[in-house]
C-alpha cells in the first residue's frame, strides 16, 4: 500500500504552493491570506519511480483558536495521524517562533520520520537565517523556496529515500493469487456486517453508531478454492461532517484501500438512494481503473413496491454515472443474507472480466469493422488513418491505438471506441483505457 506524505506547518507558511510544486500541478488552492486550506487534499505522487500518497493540510495553531481553526486543526493533527511520512514546513523570512517550537515537539512524539524543510528562502539572507531552525533539534534542515522551484530537487530526493521501492509492491501483489476487494460507502451501510455474515463469524465491530470502524481490516476468505482478500473500510463522510477526529481517520484510509483493491464493492444505502458521495466514491474508483460493483443494501426495508423502488434506483444509478456501461448491481439485505448466494460468483466473474486479454488479431479485426462503420471528421484537411491496436496490459483493460496523428482526436470519437470495446468484448462494469500513438505511415517508393 502506497506511503502517506502529510505536509503540516503554521497557517501561511506554503503548504499549498509547496504542494502544487511538487505535483507540478495547481491542484491546491493559495492565497497571502491564511486560513485558505481548510480540508485535506489528497494526490497521488511520483518521486524517482517511487510512489505515494501526498496530503495538503490546513494549519496548525496551539493555543486560542477560533471555531473554524479548531476545525481545521482537528483535520490536520488526523493527518498526522494517519501520515507514515511528515514534511514540516516553516516560514523562513519569518523566522523562527514559539509556535514552531511547539508544533515540533507536537510532531516529534508521533514517532513518524520528518523532513524539516524551511520555505521562502528566495535570498542569501533568509537562506543564511534559515541556520536558526537548527535550534529545534532536527540533524538536517532543507532550505527551499516553493514558489520558484529552489531546493525542490534536493527535497524530492529526500523523500524518497523514505518509500519502498516500486519492485517490492509489484512482487507483493504478484506473489499473492488473491482477489483484492475494498468494501467501501458511506458510514453505516452495513460493509462490516457484509463481512462478518461473508466470513461466518463476527470478526469486526458492528453498530448503528456511524464511524465504529477507523482502520482498514484485511480479512480473507476462501471460496471454491479462490482466495479473497477483502478490505473494510470506515466510512467516507462528507468532509465538511467530519467533526470528530477518530471519524476523520477514515478519509485516507478509504483512498488508499480503492487503490490497493482490483474490485471496489461500493455500498449504498438503498433507503437513502443514491447520494452525490457515493457518486464521488465511485468516480474516485474508476479514476484509479478499479472494477465497480454496487451493492444496494437494506433492500429489507421496502416493505410496498419493492421491485419499483430497486427498479427506479438502477435508473437513477444508470443515468447519473459517467464512463461506465451497464453496471453491475447486486441487491442486498445483510440482515436477513438475502441476495448473498450470488456474490462470490459474481466477485470472480467481475474479476475474469477486468483481467481480459483480448488477442491482437480479433482487436484489428473489430477496428477495421468500427471504423468503416462510424469514421472520423477530417483532422485539417486530413484523415485520421488507424494503423492497428493492441491491449497494453489487462486490470484494468488498457488499449493502444496506432494513428498517423495524435492532435485533433475529438473526445467524443474516444468515447465512440470506448463503447464499442465494451458492447463487443463485454467489458461491462469495467472502466476501460484508451491511449494513442502516433506513428508515420508507409513512404511510397519512388
Amino acid at each position: 500500500m502506497k506511503k502517506c506524505v502529510a505536509i503540516v506547518g503554521r497557517p501561511n507558511v506554503g503548504k499549498s504552493t509547496l504542494f502544487n510544486r511538487l505535483l507540478k500541478a495547481r491542484r491546491a488552492i493559495v492565497a497571502d491570506i491564511p486560513g485558505v486550506t481548510r480540508d485535506r487534499i489528497f494526490a497521488d505522487l511520483e518521486v524517482e519511480g517511487k510512489e505515494c500518497l501526498l496530503v495538503d493540510t490546513g494549519g496548525l495553531v496551539f493555543g486560542s483558536e477560533d471555531e473554524l481553526q479548531k476545525d481545521v486543526g482537528r483535520q490536520t493533527r488526523a493527518a498526522v495521524d494517519e501520515a507514515d511520512i511528515i514534511i514540516l514546513l516553516f516560514d523562513g523570512q519569518g523566522g523562527v517562533g514559539s509556535e514552531d517550537g511547539e508544533l515540533a515537539r507536537y510532531l516529534r512524539r508521533s514517532g513518524k520520520p520528518i523532513l524539516w524543510v524551511v520555505n521562502k528562502c528566495e535570498s542569501p539572507r533568509v537562506k543564511e537565517n534559515s541556520v536558526d531552525f537548527y535550534s529545534l533539534g532536527m540533524d538536517e534542515v532543507h532550505c527551499i523556496s516553493a514558489e520558484h522551484g529552489e531546493g525542490i530537487v534536493s527535497l524530492k530526493e529526500a523523500l524518497a529515500g523514505f518509500l519502498p521501492e516500486r519492485a517490492e509492491v509489484v512482487e507483493e501483489k504478484e506473489d499473492n493469487d488473491a482477489i483484492r476487494i475494498s468494501v467501501v460507502g458511506k458510514p453505516n451501510v452495513g460493509k462490516s456486517s457484509l463481512l462478518n455474515y461473508l466470513a461466518g463469524s463476527e470478526r469486526l465491530t458492528t453498530s448503528g453508531q456511524p464511524g465504529t470502524t477507523v482502520d482498514a481490516v484485511q480479512i480473507s476468505i476462501v471460496n471454491e478454492n479462490q482466495e479473497y482478500l477483502f478490505l473494510d473500510t470506515a466510512g467516507l463522510r462528507r468532509k465538511a461532517r467530519v467533526h470528530e477526529k477518530v471519524e476523520s481517520l477514515s478519509n485516507v484510509a478509504t483512498l488508499r484501500a480503492i487503490d490497493f483493491a482490483n474490485i471496489v464493492v461500493l455500498m449504498i444505502d438503498a433507503t437513502d438512494g443514491i447520494t452525490d458521495q457515493d457518486l464521488q466514491i465511485s468516480g474516485l474508483a474508476h479514476e484509479k481503473g478499479k472494477a465497480v460493483i454496487y451493492a444496494f443494501n437494506k433492500t429489507d426495508l421496502f416493505i410496498s413496491d419493492r421491485g419499483r423502488q430497486l427498479a427506479a434506483l438502477k435508473e437513477d444509478l444508470a443515468y447519473r454515472l459517467t464512463g461506465i456501461h451497464k453496471p453491475v448491481i447486486m441487491e442486498l439485505s445483510v440482515k436477513n443474507g438475502k441476495g448473498l448466494k450470488t456474490f462470490f460468483p459474481t466477485l470472480k466473474l467481475v474479476h475474469e472480466i477486468y483481467s481480459r486479454r483480448i488477442g491482437t488479431g480479433e482487436l484489428n479485426r473489430w477496428l477495421a469493422d468500427v471504423v468503416v462503420a462510424h469514421q472520423h471528421p477530417l483532422i485539417h484537411r486530413h484523415p485520421l488513418k488507424f494503423y492497428f491496436i493492441t491491449q497494453a496490459c489487462s486490470a484494468p483493460p488498457t488499449f493502444i491505438f496506432f494513428v498517423n496523428k495524435i492532435k485533433g482526436i475529438k473526445a467524443s470519437y474516444v468515447r465512440y471506441l470506448e463503447n464499442r470495446i465494451i458492447e463487443r468484448f463485454g467489458f461491462y462494469g469495467i472502466p476501460v483505457k484508451i491511449h494513442f500513438r502516433a506513428r508515420a505511415g508507409r513512404r511510397r517508393k519512388s
